[in-house]
C-alpha cells in the first residue's frame, strides 16, 4: 500500500497521515462534524437563493400589477398627470415674475392660470403660451382676472401670439399616449431648469 504525505486536517487542523488519496479529515468524527458544517452551508445556500428568487418574483409581481395599474387608468387621470407636470414647470418658469393678471409679487399659493381655460380651448391645455403664474385671488376666485391678464399677455409674448391663441378653434382630444409624453417632457424640462437656477 502506498504512502501518502502528511496533510492537514480541514476539520481540526492537527496533522496526520492519511489512509487514501481523497482523504481530508483525521478521524471519521472530524468527518462527520465537517460534513454537517458542510450541508448546514448548503442549506443556508439554498435558503438565501430562495428568498432572492422570491424577492425578484415578488418585485416582478408587483412591477406587473403596477403596470396593469396603470393600464386601466382613465384618460382623464393621464391628462390630470399631464397638468399637474405643466403647471408645476410654469410655476417654476415665472418664479421670479409677478402674478400676469395683478401684478402681485406675494400671494398665499401661486397657480398656472390659462388666458384660455381648460374647457373653452382644451387644445390649448398644455400651450406654455396659455398658461403663465398667477396668484390664487385672480385665478380662483376672479375666475382669470382676465382683462389686465391679456393686457400683460400682449407684454410678455406680444399681440400676434395673443391674438393666435384667441384664433384657436381646433378641436383636439388628448390621447393617453399624448399626456404620457407631455408629462415626462415637461417633468424633464423642469428638472433642467430647477438645476440652472442652482
Amino acid at each position: 500500500m502506498a504512502k501518502f504525505r502528511q496533510r492537514k486536517c480541514k476539520e481540526c487542523g492537527e496533522r496526520y497521515e492519511p489512509e487514501r488519496q481523497l482523504q481530508n479529515t483525521c478521524s471519521i468524527q472530524c468527518a462527520i462534524a465537517r460534513a454537517k458544517k458542510q450541508e448546514q452551508k448548503r442549506q443556508e445556500e439554498l435558503e438565501r437563493r430562495r428568498k432572492k428568487d422570491n424577492e425578484i418574483k415578488q418585485k416582478l409581481a408587483r412591477d406587473k400589477l403596477r403596470a396593469r395599474r396603470l393600464a386601466v387608468k382613465p384618460r382623464s387621470y393621464w391628462i390630470q398627470q399631464a397638468q399637474r407636470a405643466v403647471n408645476a414647470y410654469i410655476r417654476e418658469r415665472d418664479r421670479d415674475l409677478p402674478c400676469v393678471s395683478c401684478g402681485a409679487y406675494t400671494s398665499a399659493q401661486w397657480d398656472a392660470g390659462h388666458y384660455r381655460t381648460t374647457s373653452a380651448a382644451p387644445q390649448l391645455r398644455f400651450d406654455e403660451r396659455n398658461i403663465h403664474r398667477q396668484c390664487i385671488v385672480c385665478n380662483q376666485h376672479k375666475s382669470g382676472n382676465l382683462v389686465p391678464y391679456r393686457v400683460e399677455l400682449i407684454r410678455r409674448i406680444g399681440l400676434e401670439e395673443v391674438e393666435s391663441i384667441e384664433s384657436n378653434h381646433d378641436r383636439h382630444r388628448w390621447t393617453i399616449e399624448e399626456c404620457q409624453s407631455i408629462k415626462s417632457e415637461f417633468q424633464e424640462k423642469l428638472k433642467i431648469l430647477r438645476q440652472e437656477a442652482a
